[in-house]
């Protein structure tokens, strides 16, 4: 039987809980990721919360002096390396 065959029935990837919102720990978290959603769905949500933040970084940063515009620009490269694997897992997971 083919690998394609067999993918058929192999279950999607699903979330796990996750816990977030504590304020740095300074109480219990406020807010959770569901377990059981479908991966593809969570991904689309991480996706969007990327851009979102990128788009916020990015006017910060128009308006930011040294020394916070160095960190900015750090933030930008690491927000633009988080948003191209995100979305190119989801781009693979489209494809099958």
């Amino acid at each position: 039987m083919s690998p394609e065959l067999l993918n058929i029935h192999k279950p999607r990837p699903v979330t796990a809980s996750a816990h977030f919102g504590t304020c740095h720990q300074a109480h219990a978290a406020m807010f959770s990721v569901h377990a059981g959603v479908d991966g593809a769905d969570a991904l689309v949500c991480a996706v969007a919360a990327l851009k979102a933040a990128y788009e916020t970084n990015a006017l910060a940063l128009e308006k930011a002096e040294e020394p916070l515009r160095s960190l900015l620009m750090a933030t930008e490269n690491s927000l633009e390396k988080g948003l191209a694997l995100a979305e190119a897992v989801l781009d693979g997971l489209e494809l099958g």
